[in-house]
């Protein structure tokens, strides 16, 4: 399917459960779940969606839709958005839908200068020819931490956090070992554990949600 099928599929997913649930207290889905929805066809239908916002289609959804399309937006949109977002934020009759292209806008705003800039660096340029993906995910994310000072900030928490869970859980751990482990063993362990769906190899274990 093409992606515009794919977005026009969508649509008509979205529109069968509205229907669905006119009867219901809630006659209407959730933002989240319009997202949802929205993401089982991942990047794909963003650029149609992008041009049906920019044809002005954000008019005629109500909240709940359009909510649900900007949040799918804050993952898979482009600068190319900007444009109609700043309409959404300047005339939908939603305080909360305004604020909610607002913030986004401002996100994709500096996309361009981000991407342009990392795409001079040499290792993202070597990754993007090599096509292959944990390549260029790994040199994209070093590329944007160059780039964004912001980033091993936010980076950096994370990291603490990790190390303090790991620092927390090793004194049972230590006696229940007997001595056999050490704390980076543990560290290395919890790594795996949080993010067994993104690590290959077998013998992961997942966390149950």
């Amino acid at each position: 399917m093409s992606a515009q099928s794919d977005y026009q599929q969508a649509l008509k997913d979205i529109s069968s459960l509205a229907s669905s649930m006119e009867d219901r207290i809630s006659n209407r889905p959730a933002p989240y779940t319009v997202d949802q929805i929205f993401r089982r066809y991942s990047g794909t239908i963003a650029a149609p969606m992008i041009d049906d916002l920019k044809a002005g289609v954000w008019k005629k959804w109500e909240n709940w839709q359009l909510g649900g399309a900007i949040s799918y937006l804050g993952s898979y949109g482009t600068s190319a958005a900007v444009a109609p977002l700043r309409e959404i934020e300047q005339n939908y009759p939603v305080t909360d839908i305004q604020k909610q292209a607002k913030e986004l806008a401002d996100l994709l705003a500096t996309l361009d200068v981000a991407v342009s800039e990392a795409k001079q660096i040499p290792q993202v340029q070597d990754a993007i020819k090599s096509g292959d993906a944990d390549q260029m995910a790994r040199s994209m994310l070093l590329g944007l931490a160059q780039i964004d000072p912001d980033w091993p900030v936010r980076a950096s928490e994370i990291q603490s956090k990790l190390f303090d869970l790991a620092s927390d859980s090793f004194p049972a751990i230590n006696e229940m070992a007997a001595g056999k482990l050490t704390e980076q063993d543990v560290t290395k362990a919890l790594v795996e554990i949080l993010f067994a769906e993104f690590l290959p190899g077998p013998g992961t274990t997942q966390p149950k949600p």
